[in-house]
């Protein structure tokens, strides 16, 4: 509209903002099937189309638009293809020498048994064309590989290959965005997981700017993102997901569209993204004084990304966290330090920091070692402890007085029972491997049904115990939005 252009947006959920008459000319409530949008594209015959900001969704579609003689504005197909064709995209970061891990494509069991070898375990799964991370899994041994083949058999097909890629275990994950013009580019900026590499990227909390990078890897980051951007010839928004492990760099994968980092970044760096991102889609070329201001690391404040969760509303569900996206929104808490921020994120995602009390652990074991210094931090804090069994044992042969408390299969009462009759204020529970994740259920069920924050990634637990601190000692203060 801004650059004298009508407007229809086709959207199918009456629910979201977008929907608001001020963001079009024309508003349409209809599925977003090839069928739907060519009645709608016969009625308003259009210019062309943007299919960069609705999510993996438009980009699906855009070939079948194209093939029906309506102009795709921004990347074209083959630009989107790089990105979303694995193959291609391999290639393309062979060429300019970026690592990426190791993956194969599998159509049936068989297949997926003959390249278990060469990827290696832990490995991460997933059909093509998921949305959200959907039937997407980390496997840890064959019998597991063998189960996600069996459980997921009608979505894999010779015609709709698994993704089979190799797990960076413990890897420090980043979120990329940028925008690419005629002739320039933007960086929206670089957000840092704060939960390591295995929890998708819409359930991560995540920071701007990044606290554990150096700036030498904020530089190279930026150089091959923009690279890779070349390389595609994208014209519009480019998001890539990167992992950081013994100071090399992975590429996860590249989406040529705008993604859910897009609005965190937009607000945290006052660089209006969205509106770049038109511009380069229509062809606009930006002069260097424009260019010029546009700079994410000019951050006067830190921002964290809070992630807030359905568990409450649906029974059977699991608040765990994995490669499979479960949040429904997001919050952002802003300050002039990464403690401060970090208490506003949790508390505008509705998770209480209780200043004192006791505190369940059950952890497994490989989480003990690095955990051990954060809980004699909250020992020194007032808090007290009771722990499984294993859990107790470690911490009271290291100093910290642990209660033992049974797991739910060893008999009454037992540490869900506790959870449950209000003794608890808060739970770190850390664990891995199906049959693990099943006997904990009940854990992380008491706890959303009581209101409890659990942690269950031990990085998040070592964010939310510096919020303890904060919150406890530091008054929290308002941060105004210049």
């Amino acid at each position: 509209q801004k650059r004298g252009h009508s407007v229809a947006m086709i959207n199918s959920n009456p629910e979201t903002v977008s929907t608001d008459y001020d963001t079009s000319d024309f508003l349409f409530f209809e599925p977003l099937t090839e069928e739907c949008m060519l009645e709608i594209f016969e009625q308003i015959k259009p210019q062309g189309f943007i299919a960069q900001l609705g999510g993996q969704t438009p980009i699906n579609m855009a070939n079948a638009l194209v093939n029906a003689g309506y102009k795709l504005l921004g990347s074209s197909l083959e630009s989107l293809d790089q990105a979303e064709d694995r193959k291609q995209f391999s290639k393309i970061c062979r060429e300019l020498n970026l690592k990426i891990p190791q993956s194969m494509m599998a159509g049936s069991t068989e297949e997926a048994l003959q390249s278990e070898k060469l990827i290696g375990y832990p490995m991460i799964c997933r059909p093509s064309y998921v949305l959200g991370g959907r039937r997407m899994e980390v496997v840890e041994n064959q019998q597991e590989l063998l189960s996600y083949f069996q459980r997921h058999h009608d979505f894999i097909s010779p015609q709709n290959p698994c993704l089979m890629d190799q797990f960076l275990s413990g890897a420090l994950e980043v979120d990329v965005d940028l925008v690419r013009g005629p002739g320039w580019i933007v960086m929206g900026g670089i957000v840092e997981h704060i939960e390591a590499a295995g929890i998708h990227s819409g359930d991560s909390m995540g920071v701007v700017p990044p606290q554990r990078l150096k700036d030498e890897t904020l530089n190279q980051i930026e150089k091959m993102s923009q690279e890779l951007a070349n390389k595609m010839n994208v014209l519009g928004h480019l998001n890539l997901q990167l992992a950081l492990k013994d100071d090399e760099i992975f590429v996860l994968e590249a989406n040529p569209r705008s993604s859910r980092s897009v609005p965190f970044l937009a607000k945290a760096t006052s660089i209006p993204l969205v509106d770049l991102g038109i511009r380069a889609q229509l062809g606009e070329v930006l002069t260097k004084a424009e260019l010029a201001q546009y700079n994410w690391k000019n951050l006067s404040q830190i921002c964290v990304k809070g992630v807030v969760f359905p568990f409450k509303k649906f029974a059977e569900s699991d608040s765990i966290l994995g490669p499979e996206m479960k949040s429904t929104g997001e919050t952002m808490g802003r300050a002039t330090t990464y403690s401060e921020a970090l208490v506003k994120a949790f508390v505008s995602s509705n998770l209480n920091l209780p200043s004192k009390g006791e505190v369940f652990l059950s952890l497994r074991d490989k989480d003990k070692v690095p955990l051990l210094p954060l809980f004699k931090n909250l020992k020194k804090m007032g808090y007290l402890f009771t722990a499984t069994r294993g859990t107790s044992d470690y911490l009271n042969k290291n100093g910290v007085e642990c209660l033992a408390l049974n797991k739910v299969h060893e008999g009454r009462p037992n540490c869900v029972d506790r959870i449950r009759s209000g003794q608890v204020n808060f739970v770190i529970n850390t664990t891995h491997g199906r049959q693990s994740l099943e006997a904990s259920f009940d854990i992380r069920r008491a706890c959303t049904d009581y209101s409890i924050p659990c942690l269950t990634e031990s990085d998040a637990a070592e964010a939310f115990v510096m919020a303890l601190e904060k919150s406890n000692t530091g008054r929290i203060e308002v941060s105004h939005i210049s």
